[in-house]
């Protein structure tokens, strides 16, 4: 009876896993720019990596501007070609004089996952870098460019 269980909770984890994937992929690419591109708002892409543990793998994220200083970060990340996780960040933006924009949020993954991860990072013209720290100690980057 637990084996039972137990494959229903696996391959029920891996239906929503891949239900989240379908809606990331769906509103990647439906995701259609303003004609005024400002701020993060877009598509990036790139790489992450946890310089706790060494783990890498790509990274994509779909930036939407919430208001005047605040973007939500959709990132949507691989592991091993084969495990994906995703999920949101409410980020606090401001702009520099020469047009660098700084950002920080953080966002409960979970204790599974590491807790509460911090991010901060800037951005300027395409090119994006971040550097997060979990609870439990991982720590790392986000590397990324803009895609049109």
């Amino acid at each position: 009876m637990l084996v039972h269980r137990l494959l229903a909770a696996a391959a029920f984890a891996l239906l929503a896993c891949g239900c989240g994937a379908i809606r990331f992929q769906h509103a990647w690419s439906s995701f259609e720019p303003s004609a005024e591109r400002s701020g993060l708002e877009g598509r990036w892409k790139g790489e992450w990596r946890s310089d706790w543990n060494g783990h890498s793998g790509g990274l994509r994220c779909l930036m939407t501007r919430r208001d005047e200083s605040h973007s939500v970060a959709w990132f949507y990340s691989t592991y091993a070609w084969i495990l994906f996780f995703q999920h949101e960040v409410l980020l606090q933006v401001s702009q520099d004089p020469d047009g660098t924009l700084r950002f920080s949020g953080e966002q409960d993954l979970g204790a599974a996952i590491g807790g509460v991860y911090r991010y901060e990072g800037t951005a300027a013209q395409d090119s994006f870098h971040a550097t997060f720290q979990a609870e439990n100690g991982d720590h790392g980057v986000f590397e990324m460019r803009r895609v049109d």
